[in-house]
């Protein structure tokens, strides 16, 4: 009994401790990158979201603009993946780790399903 205990214990210091470096790495998200941006155009994130979960790193970055797709059409493309590249790098220095990093941009709808607009995995 004692050792399942133990082990329950164990197990649920480690969700937490995930749980709140996952909330730590999302608000370091926000304070350095608050928008995404080619140079020319510009959308504000509406909201991160870091799953450590896996045996990756899942980012997924929420734009609510109503207008974000359209924006996002217009971005050069190459600049997009260099600050996906950027933010990848940001979380594995963060969580110290080499492991992969899923980066999806998407639009978060309200009534519709959220749209993907960017979705790439950064290996180290």
């Amino acid at each position: 009994m004692k050792k399942l205990l133990i082990g329950l214990s164990l197990l649920l210091s480690v969700a937490v401790f995930a749980g709140e470096m996952e909330d730590k790495l999302e608000k370091g998200l926000e304070m350095k990158y608050p928008v995404i941006t080619d140079g020319t155009t510009t959308i504000k994130v509406d909201e991160y979201d870091v799953d450590l979960k896996h045996k990756k790193i899942k980012l997924e970055i929420e734009l609510e603009d109503k207008d974000a797709k359209e924006m996002f059409d217009k971005f050069e493309k190459a600049k997009v993946e260099a600050l996906a590249a950027e933010m990848a790098k940001y979380l594995q220095e963060e969580t110290k780790t080499k492991l992969p990093v899923e980066v999806e941009i998407e639009v978060d709808r309200e009534f519709l399903p959220d749209e993907k607009l960017f979705e790439k995995t950064f290996d180290r």
